[in-house]
C-alpha cells in the first residue's frame, strides 16, 4: 500500500531538482558532493516519502541540499511542517505472524520397575581377593628389584614443548547502517579502503588509525573494541570522525585528511 502523495514535499523536491539541473550538476556529482547515497537524494527530489526517513532528517537533509545550491526554502520547509500527513511516518510492513503449531499431547513413560541390588556370589568374593593379593605381591616383587628406591620424578617439558598461549583477537571497527548510505573509510596515511554506499554491515581491521566520513552520519553506527555500536552523530555533522585501537575507542571528530 503506497503512502498518501504530500504536495508540500514533491513542490520542494521539484525547486531542488530544478535548481540543480540549472546549475548542470548531474545528480550523481550533486549525491557525491553532499556524501550522500544517490537513491536518497532522488527520493528527496520526486518527494518520494517512503523512501525518506523521519520528518526532522528530512528537514535536515533538504536544507543541506538547497544550501550547497544556494536556495532558499524557508517558506517551503513551514508549508511542510504543517502537514500531518508528513509528520506521521509512513507504516513499515512487519513480520508475518507464523501459524500457531498444533500441540502435541504430552506422553508419559511408564515408569521402569525399582530393582533391588543382589548380593554377589561367593565364588566372585573369592576371586576378587586373590586378584588383589597377586597384585600386592607383584608390586613388592618390583620394589624389591629397584632397591626401594622410589620412580625419579617426571621432568616438566622443554621450552619448545610449551603450549603456546592463544592469539589475541586482532582488533577491529565495524560499520553498520540502518538504510544505504554513503561511506568512506580512510587508514592514517590516507588508503582508501572503502568509498560508496554502505549496506548492512562491513568490518575493517583496527591495526592503526582510521578516519570515516558518511553521508548519512545518524544512520551509520560504529562499534570496535567491545564497545557498543553508536550512530557516528546528528544528520547535520557531516565530518570526518576518527577510531583508534583502543581498548574502547570512542569516535572523534577529525579534521579533513
Amino acid at each position: 500500500m503506497s503512502a498518501e502523495l504530500i504536495p508540500q514535499l514533491q513542490r520542494l523536491g521539484q525547486r531542488l531538482a530544478q535548481a540543480r539541473q540549472a546549475q548542470g550538476i548531474s545528480l550523481d556529482q550533486q549525491a557525491e558532493r553532499l556524501h550522500m547515497g544517490p537513491e536518497q537524494l532522488r527520493a528527496l527530489e520526486e518527494g518520494n516519502r517512503e523512501e525518506l526517513p523521519e520528518a526532522v532528517f528530512v528537514v535536515a537533509q533538504a536544507r543541506r541540499v538547497a544550501a550547497s545550491l544556494g536556495v532558499n526554502i524557508d517558506d517551503d520547509i513551514a508549508a511542510l511542517r504543517a502537514n500531518q500527513a508528513f509528520q506521521a511516518r509512513p507504516p513499515q510492513p512487519g513480520p508475518a505472524p507464523s501459524a500457531p503449531q498444533p500441540r502435541r499431547p504430552a506422553v508419559q513413560a511408564d515408569a521402569a520397575p525399582v530393582s533391588t541390588p543382589s548380593r554377589p556370589p561367593l565364588r566372585l568374593l573369592g576371586l576378587g581377593a586373590a586378584l588383589v593379593a597377586a597384585a600386592g605381591l607383584a608390586w613388592g616383587v618390583q620394589r624389591s628389584l629397584s632397591g626401594g628406591r622410589p620412580s625419579p620424578p617426571r621432568q616438566p617439558p622443554a621450552a619448545s614443548e610449551q603450549p603456546s598461549p592463544a592469539a589475541q583477537p586482532q582488533a577491529e571497527l565495524v560499520l553498520r547502517s540502518a538504510e544505504p548510505s554513503w561511506v568512506e573509510v580512510r587508514s592514517a596515511s590516507g588508503v582508501v579502503l572503502l568509498r560508496g554506499t554502505l549496506e548492512g554491515g562491513q568490518r575493517f581491521p583496527l591495526s592503526g588509525e582510521l578516519r570515516v566520513l558518511a553521508g548519512r552520519p545518524d544512520l551509520v553506527s560504529a562499534a570496535s573494541g567491545g564497545a557498543p555500536a553508536r550512530p557516528l552523530g546528528p544528520i547535520e555533522a557531516v565530518t570526518w570522525y576518527r577510531f583508534s585501537p583502543e581498548p574502547s575507542p570512542a569516535a572523534q571528530p577529525a579534521p579533513e585528511p
